[in-house]
């Protein structure tokens, strides 16, 4: 069965990653996700990039697309909220408006990395692997949501395992958890019915099995593994939000491994 929901957003961010094939992957992943009856939103972005300021690339356009992304997420008020991106920042707007709606959300980053990081603990500067730092309340003062951060103990890392040295002292430090999708197949870790959202970001499979991502990272899940974690995650909880981001289709992959992966969430009729 098709997950229903009232609004789907295409959001063809990439600068929060400096790599703009993530703009096409939104436009793929629309083409291959029927709507469910709600509107689909199409977000423009604009195609500039700029240099680092403060320790962030590109940092005066993504805050002024975030802004924009807010200001239409609020308008669109929705209860269940589908983004197809781009990159990791793709969905901020979307976690912060239902974790206002939903005080006891919970959220599954399913991603290789841990989007973690701050400007001061970057390598890169590169904001997409700040996007959930900034959804735990820190990071640039200009991309954070105007709410208070989500709990640390309502965030479950899934499948992730390239990490940064800020990102893992600040993971042992906030107590965030962590989870092998294999953990995953017959349980969830939040009690049952709980409102959920889902962040998935394609890499968390192993690349030979999913190479068409921004930032693959070798030594990752089976792209079954991660389909039946989803499938449990959907199964155990009120999903309210679904976000899929850094897809690259012009790399040569297996599309069955993409319809696997929407199917378990009940984006498509193909299931995992």
């Amino acid at each position: 069965m098709l997950w229903s929901r009232d609004v789907d957003l295409v959001v063809p961010l990439w600068q929060g990653g400096d790599n703009v094939r993530v703009a096409q992957g939104a436009a793929a992943l629309a083409r291959l996700v029927p709507s469910s009856g709600g509107s689909r939103l199409h977000v423009s972005v604009s195609d500039g990039s700029q240099t680092t300021v403060d320790g962030v690339r590109n940092l005066e356009v993504l805050a002024g697309i975030l802004r924009q992304l807010r200001e239409r997420v609020a308008h669109k008020a929705p209860a269940r909220t589908l983004t197809l991106g781009g990159d990791c920042l793709s969905d901020l707007a979307a976690v912060e408006h239902l974790a206002s709606r939903h005080n006891d959300l919970v959220v599954y980053w399913v991603d290789a990395h841990g989007d973690l990081n701050t400007p001061a603990s970057s390598p890169s500067g590169r904001a997409h692997g700040m996007a959930l730092r900034l959804l735990l309340g820190e990071g640039h003062p200009r991309l954070r949501g105007g709410g208070p951060g989500l709990p640390a103990s309502r965030v479950t890392l899934v499948g992730t395992r390239d990490l940064d040295p800020g990102e893992q002292t600040y993971i042992r430090s906030a107590g965030v958890a962590r989870v092998d999708p294999a953990e995953l197949t017959g349980a969830a870790p939040h009690p049952p019915n709980t409102p959920a959202y889902v962040h998935l970001d394609m890499d968390v499979c192993d690349p030979a099995e999913l190479p068409a991502v921004s930032c693959p990272a070798p030594g990752g899940p089976s792209v079954a593994t991660v389909a039946r974690a989803l499938g449990t995650i959907a199964e155990h909880h009120d999903v309210v939000g679904v976000g899929v981001c850094e897809y690259v289709p012009v790399i040569e992959h297996d599309t069955g491994a993409v319809a696997a992966l929407l199917g378990a969430l009940g984006l498509t009729a193909n299931g995992g």
